[in-house]
């Protein structure tokens, strides 16, 4: 079972990376975040999905929101924004049924919830400390939740129902399900 469960973790930090992109590393790039409704973010509104190695990714577009979910899973919610042709992600939650990964490969145990970052910070911490792991690897391990946390920019293309989204990581293409 333990197995499983770090594949799934596994899983949900690969889907997270495919966009991890440093703001300041595409230049022109702002520091994004949500507009509540209107401007270009309303072209994104609705499902859109991602088939690849790793199985079926969902993204939920709305008003300058989105929620994922991998093969079933909750993954991330968080608010976006356009900027020219950059997308910009925030994320400010990541759902903790797959628990938390650290650096040693165990899993913090989470509840089957929506983390916000100082939040997900704190019970992570507290795991540590109680487990005894030293004040560097808990500190490891923050640096971890924070850079799950900092914002991620793409260049998108959006052509009918078909969405391209790269990073310097790889492009993504997504079909809009509705």
């Amino acid at each position: 079972m333990k197995k499983v469960k770090v594949v799934s973790v596994v899983l949900v930090c690969l889907m997270t990376l495919v966009f991890v992109s440093c703001e300041d590393s595409v230049t022109g790039a702002d520091g994004g975040g949500g507009t509540g409704g209107g401007g270009q973010e309303v072209a994104f509104n609705g499902t859109w999905v991602y088939s690849g190695l790793w199985g079926e990714e969902v993204w939920i577009f709305n008003n300058g929101n989105f929620e994922s979910v991998h093969n079933d899973i909750p993954g991330l919610r968080g608010t976006f924004s356009v900027s020219g042709n950059y997308f910009i992600m925030s994320r400010t939650h990541i759902h903790g049924v797959n628990g938390w990964w650290v650096e040693s490969g165990d899993i913090i145990p989470l509840e089957l919830r929506w983390y916000s970052r100082s939040e997900l910070i704190s019970t992570v911490t507290s795991h540590l400390r109680s487990a005894g792991e030293s004040e560097g690897f808990i500190s490891n391990a923050i640096w971890g939740i924070e850079n799950a946390f900092s914002p991620m920019t793409a260049i998108f293309a959006l052509s009918g129902s078909v969405l391209t989204l790269t990073t310097a990581g790889g492009t993504m293409t997504l079909t809009r399900r509705n």
